[in-house]
């Protein structure tokens, strides 16, 4: 296309007006996030397994473009890491995203909750999933983000009335 977004042909939910594939979006957040950790001279290891294809309506895409770069931004400006490690899957309609670096965190316990984390948890609650951070030995910290019922559910079908048929 022009614009370079694809779209996907994939049925989706809503009325969205973009969608991407999950493996298109993957691929813009590999590009983005290893542009990013070059400048930042630190090495990205990525890994996705998707179990299957699916679209993701304009929430979902910009709820993880936005945890994937909070996460990013925290490990550049707080880790001093060499390496980080994203790791991406898609099993039996559960999404889960985990982000890991070799960096100088703490015990996730001590941080300062500021806007960054906050809006990462808001996110992550939106599409309906949890998140949990964990010291990574011998150095690092891990951030996993688990979305169940990804590949069915619609977040903004969820929140209108629940009697109505789905489209």
């Amino acid at each position: 296309s022009v614009t370079g977004v694809q779209t996907c042909a994939l049925p989706i939910c809503g009325l969205a007006a973009h969608t991407h594939c999950l493996s298109q979006a993957a691929g813009e957040w590999k590009s983005d996030i290893s542009h990013r950790l070059n400048v930042a001279r630190c090495e990205l290891e990525w890994q996705v397994k998707l179990e299957r294809e699916i679209g993701l309506n304009v929430v979902q895409w910009s709820a993880l473009t936005r945890i994937l770069r909070e996460l990013v931004s925290n490990t550049i400006s707080h880790a001093q890491a060499r390496r980080v490690q994203v790791s991406l899957s898609l099993q039996e309609d559960t999404l889960r995203l985990t982000v890991c670096d070799d960096g100088v965190g703490t015990a996730p316990e001590t941080w300062s909750h500021g806007l960054g984390l906050g809006g990462v948890r808001k996110r992550v609650k939106q599409l309906g999933g949890s998140v949990r951070w964990s010291v990574r030995e011998p150095h690092g910290i891990c951030c996993e983000v688990e979305i169940p019922n990804f590949g069915a559910a619609c977040p903004e079908d969820q929140a209108s009335a629940s009697g109505q048929a789905s489209h």
